[in-house]
């Protein structure tokens, strides 16, 4: 008996005829790259589209596995408006997720926030993922004290974040990311920050991506700017 298990696909492209290449996410196996053939069935053409849930099985050995039996399990709905912002998260899954290394919190986390984004107006939804995802890869941002001195974070106070040494009270180095105490305070409860600190909070993400991708350009993200 075959046993099925979660995926999403962040990515699909036309491969040779009649059939997908496909980069999917795994709960239970992390990311790789495979191949779908969609001849004798249409239908499994639909559903292997980005932004849903489905079940599947895949074999073979090597970069590029086969994917097999797939159902579909969950749609999200997205208005259009979000469209684009599911898109961005799907890129920065592709662009920063290690190969075959699963994250199932992370996943679940995934899925969460694409039910979210259902919702028009849930501004939070986005960023608050990709705290999660920055999260993953080390880069934490302590909202208690700052690690370079244990002292409590100060509302008026600026700081800076640098991956390799954490939070630090700003003292005007060009390096890292600047933030401020306020910002620090309000995402320990994230649903009371003010439009001022979500604005801050988008560039503060924007930054922190651009260190951990090392300057790779975000297409997605552009698109965002575009539309806003």
């Amino acid at each position: 008996m075959i046993t099925l298990s979660p995926l999403v696909i962040l990515r699909r492209k036309p491969f040779r005829e009649q059939s997908l290449l496909l980069d999917i996410w795994t709960r239970d196996a992390g990311k790789f790259t495979c191949v779908a053939k969609v001849s004798k069935q249409a239908r499994s053409k639909a559903i292997l589209e980005p932004l849903r849930l489905l079940e599947g099985a895949w074999a073979g050995k090597g970069e590029v596995l086969s994917l097999h039996k797939v159902e579909e399990q969950q749609r999200f709905a997205l208005p259009p408006a979000n469209l684009s912002r599911a898109l961005y998260l799907n890129e920065v899954l592709l662009r920063s997720l290690w190969a075959h290394q699963a994250q199932p919190k992370l996943f679940d986390a995934y899925l969460n926030t694409l039910q979210r984004l259902t919702q028009l107006h849930d501004s939070l939804a986005m960023p608050l993922f990709e705290l999660n995802v920055l999260h993953v890869h080390g880069y934490v941002l302590n909202l208690w004290q700052d690690d370079a001195t244990g002292q409590d974070i100060q509302p008026q106070m600026r700081y800076r974040f640098l991956p390799d040494r954490g939070l630090a009270p700003d003292q005007a180095d060009v390096r890292g990311v600047p933030l401020s105490g306020t910002l620090l305070i309000g995402l320990r409860t994230p649903a009371s920050l003010t439009q001022a600190l979500q604005h801050e909070l988008r560039q503060v993400l924007d930054r922190l991506f651009s260190l951990l991708l090392q300057g790779k350009v975000l297409h997605a993200r552009r698109l965002i700017n575009a539309n806003n």
